[in-house]
């Protein structure tokens, strides 16, 4: 028989076959990761973990019966077990699991036990699998492609091996000497999180992301990014995925890294304080953000190499055989099934979002690549203008994604809020206020830092709204330059609001929301301890909260001045782009806390705190309008935002 990777096949008439079981059991894992939720069910297309988790041990009970009755094959063959308890042994481990799934919502103290039963019995029945030499065996012969991830998933896949959180594994992984010995410490809290998080293990795992953060910012700082970036037979191989230089994949590479920084803190920030408050959105944002930092690591050759990816080495890279895996740190989980996650669907507030986003992700590419490449050169007035426009565009992202809160911020408030919108965004900013001081002069490291920007934009923009649906159907077109192009119906509008003005009912808020400071808990979702829309303060420094107390809500003007810039560039008129900069520049100066500069220094907000530059250089915030309306296509991108989250 062919196994079949996909929910529906998998989960259809029982199979005494235990690799094609085995690959539901990987799925219900995945699906445990940071724990089950169920509120708001099956909402936006958005099918609750509960109800498919329960699914896949119901799916599980039968097959599994049916290998004890009609024997147990893998991939087809027969098998002789080498343990004749095993299955019924199995078979217990599972009733367990489906006696505690339903209970295992939330943060009772009935529903931290059923979590304990659910983290246990799983890790118990991968015993099994491994005690049991004859069928492991067979398992590991017959292990399949997973579609989502590119890692060869066996049935009933391993927990990553290379995970440990005890105190040498902290100090060690704190230190930073290496992405493997930091991920040794990632990988412990992710299979710690299978199950569920409550106040029972969420300080373990709060502990094990802080010393992750710690450790990567060590590792950035004390020359471990520029050791990575020196491996040039892995920055070439991603160069040539990419289809962008050498000297632009190793500036991707920092995007890449900066990103994870990113994300962990706002695990640790925003996701672990949730838990308390909303343990539904909690769960969802934690499962999408772990493996989303997974996918990072592992579709990065350098940063898979120096992670202990068995397969980034230098011969693997030179025959092209490099794939992600479940060894090392930062190793890939068992997969879902494909079908498990399904795309978003979106109300047409957020098609018009995710139009404007993409066309601006588009057009930002093209102008930072064409200052890189030197198809244009930038007057000062150019220089800020751009400038103006890349800020624009991740408060853009930060203020609607802050005003949805619930699941669609559950979601993609990674990609929005502290990942990689807010790691492009640092290094499109370092390098245009490196070549404004410069006097417009384009450094070598400067356009490998706009093409890795620019690049990262589109990847951002084209990942992120592949996984949803706009309103009324369709697909979104990932490589459109203007609002009305962005959709295959052409449905979204560039006049309507795409900013924090609305919320996930398409409703006006009191107020526009900005993501930063509400850090993803919008209006419709406050943040623990803050209300409908109210700024949370955050701490400073290395490893402060993506947005802080410096960042100020945006003015309704601001938000307008945002969609009437995207319409100017659709238009491609010099004299209506430069009015809208202008406009918007106007506006963001007058705005409290959000004046030019106040976003922009050395360690601050916009900048990314820490990551002000691999040359620590400052970055400076200046007005000015102008910016040329024709700019060289740049294509390629980078996807790491699957559909597997």
């Amino acid at each position: 028989m062919t196994i079949a990777t996909d929910r529906a096949t998998a989960l259809g008439a029982a199979t005494n076959d235990l690799g094609q079981a085995g690959l539901i059991f990987n799925d219900a894992v995945r699906l445990s990761n940071g724990g089950l939720w169920s509120d708001p069910a099956d909402s936006s297309n958005q099918l609750n973990y509960a109800s498919m988790y329960e699914a896949d041990i119901s799916a599980l009970k039968a097959d599994i019966t049916s290998a004890t009755t009609n024997g147990a094959t893998v991939n087809g063959t027969a098998v002789t077990l080498s343990n004749p308890n095993t299955l019924s042994e199995i078979l217990g481990q599972l009733n367990d699991l489906a006696t505690a799934a339903p209970q295992a919502i939330g943060n009772s103290a009935a529903a931290i036990a059923a979590q304990a039963v659910i983290h246990t019995e799983q890790q118990q029945i991968l015993s099994e699998i491994a005690n049991d030499t004859n069928l492991q065996n067979a398992l590991a012969a017959n292990g399949v492609t997973n579609p989502g991830t590119g890692a060869t998933d066996q049935g009933f896949q391993a927990l990553p091996a290379q995970a440990a959180d005890d105190s040498a594994a902290i100090a060690t992984a704190k230190a930073g000497a290496s992405l493997s010995d930091i991920g040794t410490v990632f990988n412990a809290a992710t299979n710690l999180a299978d199950g569920g998080l409550n106040h029972s293990n969420l300080a373990e795992f709060n502990t094990d992301m802080k010393a992750v953060a710690t450790g990567l910012q060590n590792f950035i700082n004390n020359g471990g990014l520029a050791e990575i970036q020196a491996n040039s037979g892995a920055e070439h191989a991603l160069a040539v995925a990419e289809g962008i230089s050498d000297s632009a994949a190793q500036a991707l590479t920092g995007v890449h890294l900066q990103t994870v920084l990113n994300q962990i803190e706002l695990q640790v920030k925003d996701f672990d304080a949730t838990y308390g408050a909303n343990p539904n959105v909690a769960a969802r944002a934690t499962n999408d953000n772990l493996l989303d930092i997974i996918d990072i690591v592992q579709n990065d050759q350098a940063l898979a190499a120096n992670a202990g990816n068995p397969t980034a080495t230098a011969a693997g890279l030179a025959a092209n055989s490099f794939t992600t895996s479940h060894d090392g740190g930062f190793a890939s989980q068992p997969g879902y099934l494909e079908g498990t996650i399904t795309h978003y669907q979106d109300n047409q507030a957020q098609t018009d979002f995710w139009s404007a986003f993409i066309a601006g992700a588009n057009n930002l590419n093209n102008a930072l690549t064409a200052e890189a490449n030197g198809t244009t050169h930038l007057d000062s007035a150019g220089l800020n203008a751009l400038i103006q426009q890349v800020q624009g565009y991740e408060q853009l992202g930060a203020s609607f994604d802050g005003a949805q809160g619930g699941i669609f911020g559950a979601r993609f408030d990674n990609e929005l809020l502290g990942g990689t919108l807010k790691a492009d965004t640092s290094s499109a900013l370092q390098a245009l206020h490196d070549v404004l001081n410069n006097g417009g002069t384009v450094s070598a490291t400067d356009a490998a830092q706009l093409t890795a920007a620019g690049d990262g934009y589109v990847g951002d923009a084209q990942d992120v709204s592949g996984n949803n649906i706009p309103n009324g159907g369709g697909t979104y077109v990932g490589t459109a330059t203007t609002v009305a192009g962005a959709t295959t119906t052409q449905i979204a509008d560039a006049n309507s609001p795409t900013s924090g003005n609305v919320n996930g009912n398409d409703q006006p808020t009191n107020h526009p929301v900005n993501g930063l400071t509400d850090k993803g808990f919008g209006v419709t979702d406050p943040h623990a301890g803050a209300g409908a829309g109210t700024p949370v303060s955050a701490g400073s420094g290395s490893g402060a909260d993506p947005g802080g107390s410096s960042t100020s809500m945006l003015t309704s003007a601001i938000t307008s001045d945002i969609a009437s810039l995207v319409q100017a560039l659709e238009g491609g008129q010099t004299s209506a782009i430069s009015t809208a900069v202008a406009t918007l520049t106007a506006a963001i100066s007058g705005n409290s806390n959000n004046s030019a500069g106040s976003n922009n220094g050395a360690g601050s907000n916009s900048a990314a705190s820490g990551h002000s530059g691999n040359d620590g250089s400052p970055l400076t915030d200046a007005g000015g309008a102008g910016l040329p309306d024709q700019f060289a296509n740049f294509s390629h991108h980078h996807h790491f935002e699957h559909m597997w989250h």
